[in-house]
């Protein structure tokens, strides 16, 4: 018959956490296999961590500034006064740096009370933190090189070409009453500026940001900031949505140009809410989606995941194909960044976005778990 004693002890030691258990003075009943082989390749004598050593003096004689918070820690949860403790420490030697988490739990045994400490390797974790901060940091400096540094020289070149096109001297082959090759390009900077200045800076959104929208109120404010030509807007359903209001026009605004681009001059947008139950009342909440589709010649499965990711494009992917749709229509103006800021806007709500095709055959754009009421319910 097994004994158990040993199948814990085998489990403790298995445990890549050093493990040791103090009883309610603190002194070190049992350490396993890892907690040992630390001290060891420390070179720490039995004195400083082994059985039978108070943990809380050796932590209470130590420099360290961590060492006396522990043993506060320890002592706290050993006199009752605390459920738990826990601390982050580094803890590096001469050829790597690490870091680790302590906890301590207590525990009742046989009318005797006993603490399980436990130190747990977080260098990965931290690794990543630290990765994630600089990463943030450097697209804080990236979102003002695009605000400041750029964006105010371009003003200043547009104001200039501007300027040539009205003077009878210069031929910047642009027709009457049109654009210059050279606004053209200098504008097509300035959008490829907003798109990446509005990816860099979505963030995740509080309930303080939130405010009742009307779906349909959102959608065309978006449709009169997109060169539309002579496409058509088509609205569906009377309903509101809780959202950002600057971020959620970003969403339209982009699936709109999206859709303009890559389906053509004439296409058909519809906008409607997906099927939700709703509450009783006009204005009462109720978890739902809405959807917004086209009716050209759709996104082909296989490229459904793609076209979200920043950056791609026809010329990354077909050469002569659009960002969506993978038709020969030339695009100039596709940043290859549009739907990235639209999935970043959903993600920001903590909504979800699928692409799906429309009863026409085009793309459809589905966005889920969205807090939405009925305006107009008389139920």
């Amino acid at each position: 018959m097994t004994d158990s004693r040993s199948v814990v002890t085998a489990g403790f030691d298995a445990q890549p956490a050093r493990v040791a258990i103090l009883d309610d003075e603190g002194e070190i009943v049992y350490t396993n296999g890892s907690w040992d082989a630390f001290g060891d390749e420390q070179g720490l004598p039995d004195a400083a961590g082994g059985v039978g050593t108070n943990y809380l003096a050796v932590c209470e004689g130590s420099d360290a500034d961590e060492a006396a918070e522990t043993a506060r820690g320890i002592r706290a949860v050993a006199d009752g006064d605390r459920e738990e403790f826990s601390l982050e420490y580094p803890c590096h030697t001469p050829e790597q740096e690490h870091w680790f988490v302590m906890r301590a739990t207590p525990y009742d045994h046989e009318g005797e009370r006993f603490v399980l400490v436990m130190h747990v390797d977080i260098t990965e974790r931290h690794r990543l933190e630290q990765r994630t901060q600089a990463q943030a940091e450097r697209m804080e400096g990236f979102a003002k090189l695009l605000s400041h540094d750029l964006r105010n020289p371009l003003s200043v070149a547009l104001a200039e070409a501007h300027a040539l096109e009205q003077d009878d001297g210069v031929d910047l082959g642009a027709e009457d009453g049109g654009c210059s090759q050279l606004r053209s390009s200098l504008e097509r900077m300035g959008s490829i500026i907003d798109d990446a200045l509005a990816l860099v800076t979505i963030d995740e959104i509080t309930a303080a940001d939130l405010s009742t929208i009307p779906l349909a109120m959102a959608a065309e404010d978006a449709w009169k900031h997109v060169y539309t030509e002579s496409a058509t807007l088509s609205m569906t359903g009377t309903v509101a949505v809780r959202a950002d209001g600057s971020l959620v026009s970003h969403l339209f605004e982009n699936l709109f140009r999206n859709a303009v681009e890559h389906a053509g001059d004439d296409v058909t947008v519809t906008v409607g809410p997906l099927e939700h139950s709703s509450g009783d009342r006009a204005g009462e909440t109720a978890l739902g989606g809405f959807y917004v589709e086209d009716d050209g010649p759709g996104i082909p499965l296989e490229r459904r995941e793609q076209v979200f990711e920043s950056g791609y494009s026809a010329d990354s992917s077909e050469a002569g194909k659009s960002e969506a749709t993978g038709s020969t229509r030339e695009v100039d103006s596709n940043s290859g960044f549009g739907l990235a800021i639209v999935r970043e806007v959903a993600d920001a709500h903590g909504w979800s976005i699928s692409i799906t095709e429309s009863e026409n055959g085009g793309a459809r754009f589905e966005i889920r778990d969205v807090s939405m009421c009925d305006l107009y319910s008389n139920n």
